[in-house]
């Protein structure tokens, strides 16, 4: 609500400049401006007004409270689905290192190639001593 909302109503009307009224006498009558002092039964209303906009005012306050609570609920509740996002990666993230836990070491795959290649080279002198019949003569044939 605007400032000028919130003020008290004047009980003197502000300066008006007047207007030229054309028309007909009944029109010339009512277009005269009102008198400068307020009857006792517009005051009335005037103090009914005023009690009607502070109360307008407190409402909006309330208002403003809870869209204050809304907006920290809200917030909070953003923080707790980050934190349970973050709860369901770190999950994620621990059954992957279970797994990887699982795969050899590089010991031993170092191990494993180790024994890969003195059988390949076993089998190799294999091959040229007695040779493989159809593709390699053996040695001693020569």
């Amino acid at each position: 609500m605007s400032d000028t909302a919130k003020r008290e109503p004047s009980i003197e009307p502000p300066f008006e400049q007047d207007a030229p009224v054309y028309g007909s006498p009944a029109a010339m009558a009512a277009a005269q401006p009102a008198p400068v002092g307020v009857p006792l039964s517009e005051r009335g209303g005037l103090d009914q007004l005023s009690r009607v906009e502070e109360k307008v005012a407190r409402v909006e306050e309330k208002f403003a409270r809870s869209e204050a609570l809304l907006l920290r609920l809200e917030a909070t509740f953003q923080d707790t689905l980050s934190r349970f996002g973050g709860l369901a990666r770190s999950a994620d993230v621990k059954a992957l290192e279970g797994r990887v836990r699982g795969l050899p070491g590089a010991g031993t795959i170092f191990v494993v190639a180790l024994i890969a290649a003195l059988l390949g080279a076993f089998a190799m002198l294999l091959a040229l001593r007695f040779g493989i019949p159809g593709l390699v003569p053996p040695l001693g044939a020569r």
